[in-house]
Order: structure tokens, then sequence, then C-alpha cells
């Protein structure tokens, strides 16, 4: 059994402390908002995935970032991370695809992403979409395919909501942890299997 070894407030204040520093290091609020969640979790006692794996993932979050591919239309890359974290934390699994068990806990992992960061997203700035947050958090969007509209943004940014959405998602896979949802990664120092 896993057992935190720091707070919850402790990890989720690391996950903020990460966010900042890998907005700085790689920009793409995709790939840190995944980076730091991850990262402030293994921090804290809870290693979800093995490092291995977040470093092959790292290729596939960095091009969810500005709405998928920089063209800020779709989801919001740190969104889109924060979801499949809280996806691999919950570690939706049961038998074959299809099979009751399996669609039993899809659908459970559905229902936590959308009450919890879809729901926060909503609250917030009334969207997920990256246009929308970026209008709601600095009052007007940019066309982030074009290097100078991406630099303009790049130097005013500070993370947009990364941080934020960071720290939401590390507290919702905290909160799931606490409900028992949690288990962990087997193979992890911190998990006998």
């Amino acid at each position: 059994m896993v057992k935190l070894t720091k707070t919850k407030g402790e990890i989720i204040q690391k996950s903020n402390e990460l966010a900042i520093e890998y907005e700085a290091k790689y920009k793409g609020c995709g790939e840190c908002t995944f980076l730091a969640v991850i990262d402030a979790l293994r921090w804290g006692g809870l290693e979800i995935i093995p490092k291995g794996m977040q470093d092959r993932l790292f290729s596939g979050v960095c091009v969810t970032t500005a709405g998928i591919g920089l063209i800020c239309d779709g989801n919001c890359g740190a969104v889109a991370s924060g979801a499949l974290a809280i996806g691999l934390a919950l570690g939706i699994h049961g038998g074959p695809q299809g099979g009751p068990l399996y669609l039993m806990n899809l659908q459970k992992g559905f229902a936590t992403v959308r009450n919890t960061l879809v729901n926060r997203c909503y609250q917030k700035y009334n969207s997920i979409l990256c246009t929308a947050i970026q209008r709601k958090w600095f009052g007007k969007a940019w066309d982030l395919t074009r290097d100078d509209m991406n630099m303009e943004f790049l130097g005013i940014t500070h993370g947009c909501a990364i941080m934020e959405i960071t720290m939401w998602t590390t507290e919702i896979i905290l909160d799931e942890f606490e409900k028992g949802n949690v288990k962990g990664y087997v193979g992890s120092p911190h998990v006998k299997p």
C-alpha cells in the first residue's frame, strides 16, 4: 500500500512550483502540466507511472499544447494533459475492452474528469478551449501558429492557466487517492505487488 511521504498541501504546492519551473523551461501548457503533476506526485510518494513511461509520454503531450498543435481552437493543452494524468492515476482497467467491468471503470473515469477538472474550468473560464481561456486570462487570444504572435504570447504568458490547472489536477488525483481509487504504479519503490 502506498503511503504519501509529504502532505497533500505540500504536494499540491510542489506541483505549482514545478509548473512555474517547467513553463520557463519548456513553454508548452501540455507538457508543463503533465510533468509537474507526475513529478509532484512522485516527489510526494505517489508514483502513478514509471519514469520511462513518463519520458515516452512527453512526446505525445507536447503536441496537446495550445489547443492541439498551437491551433488554439481545440482543448487547452493543460486541460488535456490534466485529464490524461487523472486517467493514468485511475488506472482504468477491468478485463477485455467492451466488458462490463471495463465499461464501468471507463464511465467512472469519465465522470471523475468531467465532474472535477472540466467543471472547474467551466466555472472559472466558461470553457475548456484554448482561445476562451486565453481571452478570459489575458482579454484576447493569439494565433500561435504565427511566429510573431507566438513570441508575443510567450513573452507575457507566465504560465497562463498552467499553474492553476496543474494544482487542480494534482488535488483531484490526491482526492481520488484518499478515496482508494488510485493505487500507484506497481513496480514503484512505494508499491508492493
